[in-house]
């Protein structure tokens, strides 16, 4: 049995919990993700979790606290800042089960929202996603892209508007990410991993029509 499946049998009774207490509404989205990765954090880090300050930890109940003073060994402090901003109500970050389709993140943005996704089905038996990262990992890769979409020098209302823009053309060139797979995975590139300056999205979305031969009213 791998790492990796060994450590889900080993969590499979926390992680139920807390996906009922989800499911329940007993806990918010943030508050959820922030528990989740508390959870793998400390199981695999354990006293190695948290960098050393020479300070006490804030207790964990404090979660704006917490995310204020700690910073997390190993993982990129995009993530710990995507949490604080949302558990602030200054960043609009939705908790899905599911992984979105490529239209379904596109009209989230276009709305000024991002969605990010626990996969509990693979977390509890231990399986990758996408044959690429556990499902913790995976939470990571998305609040870090969350935070992208979000920071100021990004453009956020910018990236919006790109968003909507490319929302409204989406039924003139919906087949061709039926038929090109290189232009699909483009697509995709662009609206769930790119966020980036909307200038640099607009030049590399249109790059990408003009390759695969598609000519849209934007």
């Amino acid at each position: 049995m791998s790492e990796l499946k060994l450590e889900s049998v080993k969590l499979q009774e926390e992680i139920s919990q807390l996906e009922l207490q989800y499911e329940n509404k007993i806990l918010t989205g943030v508050d959820t993700c922030f528990r989740f990765i508390l959870l793998y954090f400390e199981v695999r880090l354990g006293n190695r979790a948290f960098l050393k300050t020479g300070r006490p930890l804030p207790i964990k109940e404090d979660m704006l606290g917490f995310l204020d003073s700690v910073r997390f060994f190993g993982m990129p402090d995009t993530v710990r800042q995507a949490l604080y901003h949302w558990k602030r109500g200054e960043w609009q970050i939705q908790l899905v089960s599911y992984h979105p389709t490529g239209k379904e993140m596109l009209l989230a943005q276009s709305q000024g929202y991002r969605l990010t996704t626990i996969d509990w089905d693979a977390a509890k038996s231990g399986e990758l996603i996408e044959e690429k990262r556990d499902a913790f990992e995976h939470l990571l890769h998305d609040l870090a892209h969350a935070y992208m979409f979000f920071r100021e020098d990004y453009d956020y209302p910018g990236q919006v508007n790109f968003f909507k823009n490319m929302y409204l053309e989406f039924d003139q060139f919906e087949s061709y990410l039926q038929s090109d797979d290189l232009f699909r995975k483009k697509f995709e590139y662009c609206i769930s991993d790119m966020n980036s300056h909307p200038a640099h999205l607009m030049s590399y979305w249109t790059a990408i029509k003009r390759e695969a031969g598609i000519i849209t009213s934007q």
